[in-house]
């Protein structure tokens, strides 16, 4: 029978040879999903021998990952995130880490608020982590997409924020007409990488939701009537807070500053690039 080690071993090396950068961290997070261990109790039995029945869970894995080069986090169905771990699948985009960021910068910038609105709620990342660290915080969050809304039910409640974070199904503020100059924030990651950009994406990004990624030709395709609608719902004073794509801030100021909003300002990811748009709804 093969040990726990040499199966990760040979887990590794299988992985590098289908072109899997992280083959030796992903090799022990499936290796982990297999045998229900976490990374330190799978170095505590390395030297374990292998039932054949754990062998075809971690195979079948493990394949995945390499010929199907699905992402690790839909086969583990979890994702880190601020802290948290979110059930994730194949109906959402999966968190990543720079979208902490935007989290962040609307927990300094908008401390006090009490009540903000998500835009493209997926997962609920975003959502959740603002309720977890501002407790006086009740959000209001759409989607199109059923599916993610199912997500982010799943994840509210995994965290315990159900009572403060309200999911409705429907195109950016529709749900919503009957709240417009109600709240302080406007939060959201949407869609905007362009067209011509969507097919040169990692493989592992093609199994991700399309809805979530495309932003149309200009990668604009949903920004533009976000931001243009967004001025209404915010009191006097509030913030709209995006993420957007590298090279679109003066593009997404231009559309904030025709909408009425006022103090534009682009910020950068962990990479130095431009990522996350912050705008303020004039004080009356």
């Amino acid at each position: 029978m093969l040990t726990l080690r040499e199966i990760l071993t040979r887990s590794t090396a299988y992985l590098k040879r289908h072109g899997i950068q992280s083959a030796r961290l992903d090799s022990e997070l499936l290796l982990g999903k297999a045998l229900s261990l976490d990374r330190i109790q799978l170095y505590v039995q390395l030297d374990r021998p292998l039932e054949e029945e754990e062998l075809a869970v971690a195979r079948k894995l493990l394949v995945l990952r390499a010929k199907k080069r699905l992402p690790v986090a839909y086969l583990l169905e979890k994702k880190e995130f601020f802290g948290l771990d979110f059930f994730v699948n194949e109906k959402v985009l999966i968190p990543r880490p720079e979208t902490e960021l935007l989290v962040e910068r609307v927990l300094e910038l908008a401390p006090g608020a009490r009540r903000a609105v998500e835009v493209g709620v997926g997962s609920g990342a975003i959502a959740v982590s603002l309720a977890k660290e501002l407790p006086q915080l009740e959000i209001w969050a759409t989607d199109i997409s059923e599916g993610a809304l199912a997500v982010a039910r799943k994840n509210c409640e995994i965290h315990g924020v159900s009572e403060r974070v309200h999911l409705f199904a429907g195109d950016l503020f529709s749900p919503l007409q009957e709240m417009a100059g109600t709240f302080e924030v406007v939060v959201s990651n949407p869609p905007y990488i362009p067209q011509k950009e969507l097919e040169g994406l990692a493989p592992e990004l093609h199994h991700e939701p399309k809805l979530a990624l495309a932003g149309g030709e200009d990668g604009l395709r949903v920004i533009t009537p976000l931001v243009q609608a967004a001025f209404p719902f915010l009191v006097p004073g509030g913030l709209l807070a995006l993420e957007i794509g590298t090279g679109q801030g003066q593009a997404v100021a231009e559309i904030a500053k025709n909408s009425g909003f006022e103090n534009m300002k682009c910020e950068p990811d962990y990479a130095g690039l431009e990522r996350f748009f912050f705008a303020w709804r004039p004080r009356e």
